[in-house]
């Protein structure tokens, strides 16, 4: 399928390669959403997919990039705001931008999800990128920065192998205690109903606006750096964790929403 969803202004913000999270991390994300969602989610997803599964679907959006029908969804996996802005600045620019991002694409994705009379081919390819889509948003290395492609052009040492800061945080972090993504939702899939009602309570520009603030973070803590030693991870999984947490959590609720 050709993909139909052509945005206005439609400018590629520099489609650099980069895949959030990783395989690992987006079926972890997927899983988590699976095991929250409704009776009448589940349904209507089950009804969509057949006899695909939610968490090897998660991964669609990746896996079509390299094909030419689907070049216009390149810019669809991140968004590169400008640096320094406060929360009600970032709300206005996500509002006024009308390029092809993964705040536009996922609003557009969802509102297909929606629209009782969309044929069975668009309805399931929506479904897909949204649930590609709320993954990638939360990876904080895809709410970054232009001029250095999302991290990808700041090369690190990283477990004594050449990286650069968005692959670690595609995948390196993930990577250090060898789970499967089945091993990791049952590790993380740990989250109190307070935390899931508050989680699922924000809205999408609260999503980016944490991956916004977090990147700034971590472009400051590598500032001079060439490498990266052994405490780079435990200073830093409980944030990774927890964006794979918000976003399957967030996808439960997104995709509850849209059921109800």
């Amino acid at each position: 399928m050709k993909s139909k969803f052509i945005f206005p202004m439609a400018t590629v913000l520099g489609a650099f390669l980069l895949i959030s999270w990783g395989v690992t991390g987006h079926r972890t994300i997927a899983k988590i959403a699976e095991n929250h969602l409704s009776a009448k989610a589940t349904l209507a997803v089950k009804g969509i997919l057949g006899d695909e599964e939610i968490p090897l679907v998660s991964t669609f959006g990746d896996e079509i990039r390299s094909n030419e029908k689907f070049r216009d969804t390149g810019s669809w996996h991140y968004l590169n705001p400008p640096q320094d802005l406060d929360y009600s600045q970032f709300a206005k620019y996500l509002k006024t931008d009308t390029t092809a991002n993964v705040y536009n694409a996922l609003l557009k994705m969802t509102t297909e999800l929606k629209k009782p009379n969309i044929n069975k081919e668009d309805r399931l390819f929506a479904l897909k990128m949204v649930i590609h889509l709320v993954g990638d948003l939360h990876q904080p290395m895809h709410v970054s920065r232009v001029e250095d492609q999302g991290g990808n052009k700041i090369k690190l040492r990283y477990n004594n192998k050449e990286s650069n800061l968005h692959s670690i945080w595609d995948s390196g972090l993930i990577e250090y205690n060898g789970y499967t993504f089945t091993e990791m939702a049952t590790a993380l899939d740990n989250i109190s109903d307070a935390k899931i009602k508050e989680w699922q309570s924000d809205d999408i520009t609260k999503w980016l606006f944490e991956s916004y603030q977090i990147s700034a973070q971590l472009y400051k803590e590598v500032e001079g750096k060439t490498s990266l030693d052994y405490t780079y991870y435990p200073e830093h999984s409980k944030i990774y964790k927890e964006r794979i947490q918000k976003a399957g959590i967030r996808l439960a609720g997104l995709l509850n929403e849209v059921y109800k």
